[in-house]
């Protein structure tokens, strides 16, 4: 089986909105990492069932994007996202929860695969607008996300 990494930029306008103001923080918690204008992801691969030939299952990565500002009113966090794909369109959902209660995992975002690469279009859901904030809207495209090999 082979390992997979998870690459995206969420969205390039709230990067720059962050390193634009005085405490904007954008960093990763590990395996995660945060380089550029991309988070990578490293798969569980124990925790994943996919098909690379057909572009389905589910691909379990593991590691926190954290985007915080203005004296903690904004705090996002997408922790261990988890792509669930069928003949190239599916959801990524993120983890939430898990301090006082069981973690589970919400629908973040819609995704479609562009052609036949590695890359996929992403638009949100309704519940990655409320982790967002209402500035989006629900359908609202963000940055494509690729899914490579290593």
């Amino acid at each position: 089986m082979s390992d997979y990494q998870l690459q995206w930029g969420i969205k390039d306008s709230l990067l720059g909105y962050l390193r634009g103001i005085e405490d904007g923080l954008i960093e990763a918690d590990s395996p995660a990492v945060f380089e550029g204008n991309l988070f990578t992801f490293s798969e569980d691969g124990a925790a994943s069932n996919f098909d690379a030939d057909t572009a389905n299952g589910t691909l379990q990565f593991l590691g926190t994007a954290k985007l915080s500002g203005h004296w903690g009113m904004m705090n996002i966090v997408l922790k261990n996202p988890l792509v669930e794909l069928q003949n190239g369109v599916g959801t990524l959902l993120i983890a939430q929860g898990g301090i006082l209660s069981p973690e589970t995992f919400v629908p973040f975002v819609k995704l479609e695969r562009i052609g036949d690469s590695n890359e996929y279009r992403t638009t949100l859901t309704a519940e990655g607008r409320l982790v967002l904030g209402e500035q989006y809207q629900v359908g609202q495209e963000l940055n494509s996300l690729a899914i490579k090999t290593l």
